[in-house]
Parts: structure tokens; sequence; C-alpha cells
């Protein structure tokens, strides 16, 4: 199973709402496909602010034993998905208080083997490279609304949800981010 599908068999509110119910009863096959389903997205999430990776394992595993232990806490106002990922953000902000410099890291996009021409290949890791080093000049709040919709595929309602603030906020930070985005790459391009 993708991790596209397990993330679609765990997003009906009836099914969340039934598997926290079982994990908060102790059920560990219910944490296991809870586990499956998040725990790479959210690895992926959490290496975006964090410089290093065993913090970033360290924050998901703490996550994930914040899920097992309040389970009984979510009550379906948003998708197990966005209440995760909430959990998160808050443990690396505490991490981030107790001295632990965040950053965003470099994200390399899993590129499977499609035939395509080493000269294409290269053109497509410079202009992801480039990318990368334009989402850097963003400030962090820009940072993270990019990585929410575009790597982690979050709605813009999950995404405030996790940033704790309004939609239209979001929607605003996206769309500033993308115009600050296309600017540093066209500047790149055309230098």
């Amino acid at each position: 199973m993708t991790r596209g599908a397990k993330s679609r068999a765990v997003s009906s509110k009836e099914t969340e709402l039934k598997l926290t119910a079982q994990i908060s009863s102790g059920d560990q096959s219910a944490m296991k496909q809870v586990y499956e389903a998040y725990s790479g997205p959210l690895q992926n999430f959490v290496k975006s602010w964090l410089a290093d990776p065993h913090e970033a394992a360290d924050i998901v595993h703490e996550t994930m034993l914040e899920v097992w232990r309040r389970a009984d806490r979510f009550q379906g106002r948003s998708s197990l998905k966005s209440w995760i990922f909430s959990i998160a953000r808050y443990k690396a902000i505490d991490k981030n208080r107790k001295g632990s410099r965040m950053t965003y890291t470099d994200i390399e996009p899993e590129i499977e083997d499609d035939g395509i021409s080493p000269s294409d290949a290269l053109a497509a890791s410079q202009q992801s490279e480039q990318i990368l080093e334009s989402i850097k000049t963003l400030s962090e709040a820009h940072q993270r609304v990019i990585h929410l919709a575009f790597y982690a595929d979050m709605s813009y309602k999950e995404i405030a949800e996790i940033e704790d603030c309004p939609v239209g906020t979001v929607k605003t930070r996206i769309l500033h981010a993308k115009k600050l985005l296309m600017r540093s790459l066209k500047n790149n391009h055309d230098v």
C-alpha cells in the first residue's frame, strides 16, 4: 500500500474517531495503522524544521507516544492528520525554545527512474536545488506553509489548524510565498 493510499485509508471522520477510540482503549493494531499512515509524512514535516534528522525522528516518536497516550482527547473537530501534525509542531516549537536551532533543511524529492536522460535529470535537479534555495530565503512562516501545502500535500484548512491561524491567513501566506519564490527564481534565472 502506498503512503497516499494509507493516508486515504485513515481519512474519514468516522474511521478516525473509531481508530482513536481503539487506541485509547489500548489497541496496538489501531496505533500501528495510524503510525504507518502518518509517520513518513510526519518525519518529512519535522525534518523541514530541524537541522538534525535524529532530533526530527525523536519528535516523530514523541508525537506518536502523545497520540497513544491522549487518543481519547481527539474529538474529530479537525482531521486526525491535522491533529497529529499540530502535536508535532508544538513539540518542534518546544525543542526550539529549549535551545535547539530550527532551520529549513534541504528536502530532496524522491525521483523514480522513469527513463529520463541524464541531462534532463541534471536540469531537473538543478531546478529543484534553485527552488529549495529560494525557499530558504522566505520567512519561517512562509517556509512552513509552502512545505505543508506542497511537500505534505495538506489543505488550507489543515494548514490553518496546524499553524493555529485563520484559513485566510494561510491563503495569503501561500500567495505571498509563491510570488516571492517566482521573483527569486526569475532573478536567479536572469543572472
